[in-house]
């Protein structure tokens, strides 16, 4: 890279221009669902979701406004028009403030791309937990999380992935927060490259598992991966911190 080269690559992530590796789109923030009594895109990108049956909304949300009511029987599913597949985005962070009514099976997707072999995934599950079920993260192989399912409660989950390197493998970083201190797992994960690509289920896993029985409230995906700086500053102060 010549001199002329380094000034326009050092100009271009001054702007925020660098491009995503592999993803062929800039970082930056893809969608935003606040679920405030619509299915409706926030982020202004016209990525406008679609429910399988009629919407429920309930008020209380953080940050105010409304929620989107899943009732755990799978009949109401939520469907963003994004492609968040390891070939399609190779480095994605997704997140949502989340609320479960009931827990009565082992695991329950939340935000889901997968399609049967690990994708990437936010939930419930008991693999990771010595009992009951934890919040918790598909980073390829296996699922992780360390904070016990609590009913009744707010909770914020997030997790980047980046597969820059391929589809064999890469790295996560898992967070949660239940009012406290966030929590972060991370390390090594490997994925296949054959992952949902016609969209994101929010309300289940669009293959297995069980219907989630809860709220999710400002569900939103970036192109990219935040920090746990970043990260703190949106628990803190909602989805107006999230980077656009």
């Amino acid at each position: 890279m010549n001199r002329i080269q380094r000034a326009a690559f050092g100009a271009a992530v001054m702007l925020g221009l660098v491009f995503v590796s592999g993803a062929g789109a800039r970082a930056g923030l893809l969608a935003l669902y606040s679920f405030d009594g619509t299915l409706a895109d926030a982020s202004g990108n016209g990525k406008t979701a679609k429910d399988s049956g009629t919407p429920a909304y309930v008020a209380g949300a953080p940050f105010g406004g409304k929620a989107i009511s899943f009732d755990g029987s799978g009949k109401a599913l939520v469907t963003a028009p994004l492609n968040l597949s390891v070939a399609a985005m190779p480095q994605v962070t997704f997140g949502a403030w989340v609320y479960a009514k009931a827990v009565n099976n082992p695991q329950y997707g939340i935000i889901s791309t997968d399609d049967g072999n690990f994708d990437r995934q936010l939930g419930i599950d008991s693999r990771p937990a010595t009992s009951g079920a934890n919040w918790a993260a598909f980073v390829g192989g296996s699922a992780v999380g360390t904070v016990p399912t609590a009913t009744g409660k707010w909770v914020f989950l997030a997790v980047s992935y980046d597969q820059s390197g391929g589809a064999s493998g890469g790295t996560y970083a898992y967070y949660v927060n239940d009012g406290g201190n966030t929590v972060v797992l991370s390390g090594n994960d490997a994925f296949d490259g054959d992952s949902v690509t016609t969209g994101v289920c929010i309300g289940k896993n669009p293959n297995f598992d069980q219907p989630f029985n809860g709220y999710v409230s400002n569900a939103f995906f970036y192109a990219g991966i935040l920090t746990k700086d970043q990260i703190d500053v949106i628990i803190a102060k909602g989805p107006s911190a999230i980077p656009k």
